[in-house]
């Protein structure tokens, strides 16, 4: 069992991203789906995040890193 089996996921169903106006940031808003609502309702909406410019491209390398991984490995995460 990994730790994924460990808690709730939210499934991600989109996002709204843009520059923070006179800020060198980003802003990001996630769309998830919460489990624990019924399917009927639309996605939910995530609270507004702020990011500078070097966290978002530790992200980016992050999130890079993370898909050539999953990809290389397949499902066996």
């Amino acid at each position: 069992m990994n730790d994924f089996n460990r808690f709730t996921f939210y499934p991600v169903t989109g996002w709204h991203i843009g520059p923070l106006s006179g800020h060198a940031a980003l802003v990001l808003q996630f769309s998830y789906l919460d489990p624990q609502v019924p399917r009927a309702r639309s996605a939910q909406e995530s609270l507004f995040f702020g990011l500078t410019i070097e966290m978002a491209k530790e992200l980016v390398s992050t999130l890079t890193t993370q898909i050539n991984d999953a990809e290389k490995n397949g499902t066996q995460h």
